[in-house]
């Protein structure tokens, strides 16, 4: 596929389950440049409701875990680790970052942004959804363009926001994001990340 694109980096997009660290070692020894992770809160209209609610490791455990599987496997700098699922903001995009993702992609955020006051068009019969849907019963009344104006302020905004984040931190740049940015809210979530807990006082 390389020398047929001329090079365009090669990489797979999996929904996490409970066998990621196998899935992870398959995909880095069939010699992947990225690997897309999809965690349980990443939204999808193409599977059943049961699939899309019960099935699949949270966002923040796949994303933690896939880290230790790329480390352990000493492909962490080789190997681009990018993730979704349930991340809106900017500062959901910090923490993912801090946890080891290169990047992050949005879908329902984006969707958001896109239908912004589209939606109208649907109410109060229809769902907002059937506008932004190709297969909506209104698709044909969504402006293309004022929705690509409306997601492009949401992420200049996103960027603004990143911006600031970085300064409060002292930093000055995403790749100098580390766990020690971050501090978890109960043991669980300390548990999972290996973050320090918020109620303990940074060691001197």
């Amino acid at each position: 596929m390389r020398g047929i694109t001329g090079g365009v980096p090669i990489g797979a997009k999996i929904a996490a389950g409970m066998d990621i660290e196998q899935d992870i070692t398959f995909l880095v020894k069939s010699g992947v440049d990225f690997i897309a992770i999809d965690g349980a809160e990443a939204a999808t209209k193409g599977s059943s409701p049961t699939l899309q609610d019960d099935f699949g490791l949270p966002t923040v455990m796949a994303l933690c875990r896939a880290v230790r599987q790329l480390e352990k496997l000493r492909a962490r700098e080789r190997v681009s680790l990018i993730v979704a699922g349930g991340l809106f903001t900017p500062g959901d995009f910090l923490k993912a970052m801090a946890l080891g993702a290169d990047a992050v992609y949005i879908g329902t955020a984006a969707l958001f942004a896109v239908a912004h006051t589209q939606t109208l068009k649907a109410l109060p019969y229809e769902p907002p959804t059937e506008v932004v849907w190709y297969t909506g019963r209104y698709a044909s009344r969504f402006n293309v363009e004022q929705g690509a104006k409306h997601l492009g302020n949401f992420l200049k905004a996103c960027r603004e926001e990143l911006s600031q984040g970085l300064q409060a931190l002292g930093k000055c740049s995403l790749v100098d994001l580390s766990e020690e940015d971050l501090f978890g809210l109960s043991p669980f979530i300390c548990e999972v990340t290996g973050v320090r807990p918020a109620w303990k006082p940074r060691k001197p």
